[in-house]
C-alpha cells in the first residue's frame, strides 16, 4: 500500500509507522519524513491501493421470457363469424375497403388498385367466381369452421380441380373479414405450401368432355405440327441464304 506524503505530496510506501496517541505517524520511504493522521484518516485519504479499486460484483437477474400462448382452434367469435358469413347474401363478396380482384387495402379516392392495376370500374365479380363444386365445398367450410378436416377436404378438391388460387382467394376474403382468424391463415398458408411444392397446381383443368387417351392424342399432333414448322422455317433459311 502507499499514503499521500505531507511533506514530499507524493505517493510513497511507508518505511515505518506506529501509534501515537491515537494518531497513526507514517514515515515516507522517499523523503523520510512523517506524516500524521487519526486511523479513519489513514483508511479512507491516505492509505492507497496502486490499482483501481475493483467494483463489487453485482448479481444479474435474467428476466424469463413470458409464455407464448398459442390457439390451436379458432375461437367462438370466429366460428360464428364464419357462419355468418355463409349465411350472407354474397359469401363471395369482397369487403368494402379492400380490391375486388386481389383483395388488397384498397386506397380512399383511388380508381385502381396499387397492387394488381386493377381499374375498379372495369372489375367484373364473374371473373373471380369459383366453379359450383367450390362454392358448395366453401359454404360446408363455414358452416364448420372449427373443423380442420373439412378445410383439408376443400384443398384437396381445390387442387383436384385446378383451382388452388381460387381457394386461396376464398381464404383471402375471410381474413379481410377476421385477420386474426386462425384457420384463414392457415388456410392461406397451406395454399402457399400447395402451390410451392406442385406449381401447376394453379394451371386450369383439362376440360372435363376430353379423356385422357385424347388428350395424348392432341399434344402429340400438337407437337408434330411444331415440328413440321421447325423443318420448314430452317428450309426456308437454307434457301433463302443460297445454300441447297
Amino acid at each position: 500500500m502507499r499514503f499521500l506524503c505531507d511533506v514530499c505530496e507524493r505517493l510513497a510506501p511507508p518505511a515505518a509507522f506506529r501509534i501515537e496517541l491515537g494518531v497513526l505517524v507514517m514515515t515516507c520511504a522517499r523523503c523520510g519524513k512523517e506524516s500524521r493522521a487519526r486511523p479513519e484518516e489513514a483508511l479512507v485519504v491516505a492509505v492507497t491501493q496502486e490499482s483501481e479499486p475493483v467494483p463489487p460484483v453485482q448479481q444479474r437477474f435474467t428476466p424469463v421470457p413470458a409464455l407464448k400462448v398459442v390457439a390451436l382452434r379458432p375461437s367462438d367469435e370466429q366460428v360464428r363469424g364464419a357462419a355468418a358469413m355463409a349465411r350472407s347474401e354474397d359469401p363471395f363478396a369482397v369487403p368494402p375497403g379492400f380490391c375486388p380482384k386481389c383483395i388488397a387495402a384498397r386506397r380512399e379516392g383511388a380508381e385502381s388498385c396499387a397492387s394488381c392495376g386493377l381499374v375498379y370500374a372495369n372489375f367484373s365479380p364473374e371473373e373471380q367466381r369459383p366453379s359450383e363444386d367450390l362454392q358448395a365445398a366453401w359454404l360446408s367450410v363455414l358452416g364448420r369452421w372449427d373443423d380442420r378436416d373439412a378445410h383439408d377436404r376443400l384443398l384437396s378438391l381445390a387442387v383436384g380441380r385446378g383451382e388452388l388460387a381460387m381457394a386461396g382467394r376464398l381464404y383471402r376474403i375471410r381474413l379481410a373479414q377476421a385477420p386474426e382468424d386462425l384457420y384463414a391463415q392457415r388456410g392461406r398458408d397451406e395454399v402457399v405450401r400447395l402451390a410451392s411444392a406442385s406449381p401447376v397446381a394453379f394451371a386450369p383443368a383439362a376440360p372435363p368432355g376430353l379423356s385422357s387417351r385424347t388428350q395424348l392424342v392432341v399434344a402429340i399432333i400438337f407437337f408434330l405440327f411444331l415440328l413440321v414448322s421447325a423443318l420448314l422455317i430452317f428450309r426456308q433459311f437454307r434457301l433463302t441464304f443460297g445454300r441447297p
